[in-house]
């Protein structure tokens, strides 16, 4: 099923160019239809690593060390999950914005999907590597040939910020694997073997901070995060909420779950520089959020903000913490996905997305009114969302490990009241605007999407153990803490694995 859920997208590339020769709409359909099996087969596998670990071991390049190595656990299967169904989401709510060159961004879409998972489900470095690139390159084009106003600017930004990036983590990975060789006098870049490295407390930090350059770029980490303020607003609505709900996740997951085992010790002490820079990220990204007249510059400075709450929840290390921060990267992938869809139905139909051109919007569109009321409820944490639960979990753990955190978090939730409400208040509040008059509501599709959506974060908030149970029992069967707990295909007991 890891292999299926990898070759399914590049199969479905390969249709929609060809359906595309033909007809736009059937790309569309392709796409469409092959998101939702891509979604299918991800729930499988959901549903299976609730209690198991699914893997797949194959030599792949033998003479370098290279192994087509893919496991999943509850962890990776939940964001695996949250990529196909926002995969789903793209799809749809580009069904209309996207008029010219459809094929050809359908196939950038569904490629962008094959390099997440990968990301996600890799062991080897190599293969996670190449996944990491190919996240790159379709994003490159998706802002860049369907965004609006700066787009070649914002998509040249966005690669320039995060190959660079990728250069320091390359840099790592071949320190890494050269010093298995001088070691173990074997080649190999699976992680499992370059976790039990002998590595000096210099050697650490330098292996250390060359992820963290790497991952805290896409996260992203303050002072790393000036690309997102070109690239979040001028992506198209799917390029947004693709950014915005699947690939600041990619940075934490390699900041939690590949580079805390490789440098253990190193980690203990960027940990307080760490959570200090975690916490500017929030508080500048609220604070910019407040004065924004741009509405998709608000919702991504907010996302900034969001993030690296998630990022304290991982810094923090506990399994409260973490747990919190698993439920926030689901929950921050829907909300944000709502909300920048709801921008751009607004944007396409306004012609614009300065909030000077905007007021009195619900007169004319009260049920996409009365969507956006719901998800700015939820994206500062209204009790009965999944939203809720995630910043419980991380500010409960941040008062366990020091009063002054724990505080200052529980503020950062208040700001985030008060620019989400602005948000509400400045679009749907006041007196109709001239070029609003001809506006209609939300159609039938794009309320299907923005329910479903809805109904995510309401399910995960009245039923939160359907993520921490799984949770829960991946971390108490660990034999070390969470967060250094990465199996490997060749080393994990068969009781614990489906192979």
């Amino acid at each position: 099923m890891l292999t299926l859920l990898i070759a399914v997208p590049l199969i479905g590339a390969i249709i929609v160019l060809l359906a595309g020769r033909v007809n736009p709409l059937g790309a569309r359909v392709v796409a469409l239809i092959t998101t939702v099996i891509d979604l299918q087969i991800a729930y499988l596998i959901a549903a299976q690593t609730r209690w198991h670990t699914l893997a797949v071991d194959h030599a792949w390049i033998p003479e370098f060390g290279v192994h087509y190595s893919l496991l999943a656990d509850w962890i990776s299967a939940v964001l695996v999950l949250l990529t196909t169904f926002l995969g789903v989401v793209a799809v749809a709510v580009s069904w209309r914005e996207i008029k010219t060159r459809v094929a050809s961004f359908h196939v950038w879409v569904l490629l962008l999907q094959v390099g997440v998972m990968l990301v996600f489900l890799s062991q080897d470095f190599m293969l996670f590597y190449l996944g990491w690139e190919l996240m790159l390159i379709p994003m490159l084009f998706i802002i860049g040939a369907w965004g609006f106003g700066r787009k070649e600017y914002s998509a040249f930004k966005f690669v320039l910020f995060t190959f660079t990036g990728s250069i320091f983590m390359l840099s790592s990975i071949l320190f890494l694997y050269f010093k298995h060789w001088s070691q173990f006098h074997t080649a190999s870049f699976e992680y499992a073997d370059l976790q039990r490295l002998s590595l000096t407390s210099v050697e650490q930090w330098w292996v250390l901070l060359g992820f963290l350059i790497g991952f805290g770029v896409k996260v992203p980490l303050f002072p790393l995060h000036t690309w997102l303020l070109d690239a979040y607003p001028n992506a198209p609505t799917a390029g947004s909420l693709l950014l915005s709900g699947i690939l600041s996740k990619t940075g934490i997951y390699g900041i939690w779950r590949i580079t805390f085992p490789v440098a253990p010790d190193a980690i203990h002490s960027f940990v307080p520089v760490l959570i200090t820079l975690a916490l500017i990220g929030i508080f500048y990204g609220a604070f910019s959020a407040f004065s924004q007249h741009d509405l998709k510059r608000l919702i991504a400075y907010s996302s900034f903000s969001h993030v690296n709450f998630i990022l304290i929840g991982i810094f923090l290390g506990t399994s409260k913490s973490e747990t919190g921060a698993v439920i926030q990267m689901v929950t921050h992938g829907v909300t944000t996905a709502a909300l920048f869809l709801i921008a751009g139905m607004l944007q396409n139909k306004l012609r614009q997305r300065d909030f000077e051109g905007m007021g009195g919007l619900w007169a004319k569109a009260p049920v996409t009114g009365a969507f956006l009321l719901f998800f700015c409820f939820a994206a500062l944490g209204l009790p009965g969302t999944g939203n809720f639960i995630g910043e419980l979990y991380i500010i409960g753990a941040a008062f366990q490990a020091n009063w002054w955190l724990g505080s200052a978090l529980a503020f950062a939730v208040f700001l985030a009241a008060i620019y989400s409400l602005q948000y509400f208040t400045r679009t749907m509040h006041g007196p109709l605007t001239p070029n609003a008059v001809d506006l209609h509501d939300s159609d039938k599709r794009e309320n299907l999407v923005l329910g479903v959506l809805a109904a995510l974060l309401i399910l995960t908030g009245f039923v939160p153990s359907l993520v921490t149970q799984p949770l829960n029992l991946l971390f108490s069967t660990s034999k070390t803490k969470p967060e250094v707990a990465m199996l490997s295909p060749r080393s994990v007991s068969d009781g614990r694995v489906d192979q």
